[in-house]
């Protein structure tokens, strides 16, 4: 890997050598460019989404193998390690985190015990210790619950509205934010697709749920439990008053049970980290460009490697080569005048949790962090795009700046030439791209965020995701855009203008 270093080393001097006088910023640009190569990209993903690191699980070995991956390669390219509060071996920010596994959660009714993965299916554990339930009270949406009141501590039983899967996590965080509302233990949500519910995601649950230790002290997201429940089953307590009656009614009709709900929740304590390449600017050195992907990904099951080459073993290169580009810059006296952060973070596939740990414990204060260029799978088409030009999707660069839209578009337009697609840029979009990766614990701060990304795929959270199917062309081209944006940003008079609300 050292030969294709200095192989883009090279190929970068001699780009200066021959290039025409233009620019000053723009030469600069294009020669640091060029050592942004296919094949580095390629070798790096190889390693980082081989079988022997076991799927990159968050705080498990492979994951661990990763940020010292990582850290060597950071170490290779010179870039200097950080000595700071709250930054361990000069590369790592150690965030505690706490491991609950899924299984605790029973239903004991009329002598029998209702299981995960066998009559229940849900996401989470959220239910803290026992609760006895008597009746349940049939309701028709999230709406109409959280305008009820004085339900307090009871639960309650709404149709499954077989929504796609796609939808489904809307579908989910509705119903609990409208039961939290109304004081409600527990939603039962009569289905007949418990089995294929878990067929269909419970590899993806498998490792359990984690949270910060920082937030389970707190107690956070403690609240309304939510368990699909097989509906043949659940009509068997039911009496009278099958599932199949109540639909269509009013709601409100309440419902004799005899119940018990307990959650026996086994947890366990693991660290992860996420991995800090620093770039000290010159002039403006005190503002900071970040720049992330998440390294992890969700380990084994059943003997298989989730590899995860696309999510987000493709950002994860991505941004490595965008280290490597500005840190060569920088030794050769062309180095960015504002500092550059790239950080791989850890704790995406368990709730953005490394970018959260970040965002709350800043290693450089968010007051001076002018915009996160966030990666989170570029190296493959959606079906959207199966014939058509290059192309990526670009969500959230024009929800808090302006500039940040439009140096993202000059970007595009001087060096790349990529379609830029912003579908889901959109407020009302259903899959809420612009909530579920690291660059949202930067907005929420208040820091304009772009996110950069190429559509899901069949291999999804799949084995399949491997690196035999990462269309490398399209990898280098859309890293392209993110480097000459960050290159941009990190050398402009201004730092983007706040000028919007989310």
């Amino acid at each position: 890997m050292r030969t294709l270093r200095c192989q883009a080393l090279a190929a970068a001097l001699l780009w200066g050598l021959w290039q025409p006088v233009s620019a000053q910023v723009d030469s600069l640009a294009e020669r640091y460019a060029a050592t942004i190569t296919l094949d580095e990209l390629r070798e790096h993903l190889t390693v980082l989404a081989s079988d022997a690191y076991m799927g990159r699980d968050t705080g498990k070995e492979g994951q661990k193998m990763a940020a010292a991956y990582l850290k060597k390669e950071f170490e290779a390219m010179g870039i200097a390690p950080l000595h700071l509060p709250g930054v361990d071996n000069g590369y790592f920010q150690v965030f505690d985190l706490v491991e609950e596994r899924l299984g605790g959660l029973h239903v004991h009714a009329g002598g029998k015990e209702w299981r995960y993965g066998r009559e229940l299916f849900y996401f989470n554990e959220r239910l803290a210790g026992e609760l006895l339930v008597k009746q349940l009270v049939h309701t028709t949406s999230p709406t109409v619950l959280a305008a009820t009141k004085g339900l307090g501590g009871k639960a309650v039983l709404v149709e499954d509205a077989q929504v796609d899967i796609r939808g489904l996590r809307t579908y989910v965080q509705e119903w609990q934010r409208a039961a939290m509302e109304a004081g409600v233990g527990v939603v039962f949500i009569a289905s007949d697709r418990v089995a294929a519910l878990h067929d269909a995601l419970g590899h993806y649950l498998s490792g359990g749920r984690m949270r910060l230790a920082m937030d389970a002290a707190l107690g956070i997201s403690q609240g309304a439990q939510l368990v699909f429940v097989d509906r043949q089953v659940l009509d068997g307590v039911l009496g009278k008053w099958k599932v199949e009656r109540l639909r269509g009614r009013k709601g409100g009709k309440k419902l004799p049970v005899d119940l018990v709900v307990r959650n026996d929740t086994t947890r366990g304590r693991l660290q992860s980290e996420n991995v800090l390449a620093y770039i000290e600017g010159s002039d403006l050195k005190d503002e900071l460009l970040v720049i992330t992907a998440h390294y992890d990904h969700v380990g084994v099951e059943d003997g298989e490697v989730y590899n995860g080459a696309d999510d987000d073993g493709s950002g994860t290169v991505a941004i490595m080569e965008i280290a490597e580009a500005f840190a060569m810059a920088k030794a050769a006296g062309h180095g960015p005048r504002r500092s550059v952060l790239v950080m791989p973070v850890s704790g995406e596939e368990k709730g953005l949790l490394g970018s959260k740990y970040y965002s709350e414990n800043p290693v450089f204060p968010l007051t001076n962090t002018i915009a996160n260029l966030n990666i989170d799978m570029i190296g493959r088409r959606d079906s959207s795009h199966a014939t058509s030009s290059p192309y990526v999707y670009v969500i959230g660069s024009d929800r808090l700046s302006t500039d940040l839209h439009k140096a993202n578009e000059e970007a595009n337009r001087l060096y790349v030439g990529l379609s830029l697609d912003y579908t889901f840029n959109a407020p009302d979009d259903p899959n809420r791209f612009y909530y579920r990766s690291d660059h949202y614990n930067f907005a929420r701060k208040g820091v304009p965020a772009v996110f950069y990304f190429s559509g899901v795929h069949e291999d999804y959270h799949q084995p399949g995701d491997d690196v035999e199917k990462i269309e490398f062309d399209l990898l280098h081209k859309r890293t392209l855009l993110v480097f000459h944006t960050a290159w941009i940003l990190a050398n402009q008079d201004e730092r983007p203008v706040i000028d919007k609300a989310e």
